[in-house]
């Protein structure tokens, strides 16, 4: 089990994913948001983006990509909330860093930072993980 070898304090390996206009596709075909700022670099400049954002739901998504060794092991994400700061322009890198806040016998507790080449600080989220019983 992950949480004899991982203790508090401990930083995860960092991800980075470039999130693309087909992964930007996909998730508005899944979610049903088809907002022109997601898709079209005028509409998101009159709302006054640099540029196409890609949907807040899949920052989110994307940055629990982190904590795939802890569900590998039979944690479950138990809770998830995320504080959005600046947008995601389509096509961006977006890097994500995790360092485990506390880690009990069926519970770890994980502080995400991610961040993109256009600010360096996206967003900052909690997963909170259970073991599955």
């Amino acid at each position: 089990m992950l949480s004899d070898s991982i203790k508090a304090g401990d930083t995860l390996k960092p991800l980075h994913i470039e999130v693309t206009e087909q992964m930007v596709k996909k998730y508005g075909e899944v979610s049903g948001d088809f907002n022109p700022i997601h898709f079209e670099d005028r509409a998101a400049k009159e709302k006054g983006f640099q540029a196409k954002i890609i949907h807040g739901m899949l920052s989110m998504a994307i940055a629990s990509n982190i904590v795939e060794p802890f569900l590998q092991e039979g944690y479950w994400v138990k809770s998830y909330e995320m504080k959005f700061r600046a947008p995601v322009l389509v096509g961006e890198t977006i890097t994500i860093e995790g360092t485990i806040a506390s880690m009990e016998k069926e519970s770890a507790s994980i502080d995400i930072v991610v961040s993109s080449q256009t600010y360096p600080q996206v967003a900052k989220s909690k997963i909170l993980l259970h073991v599955y019983k």
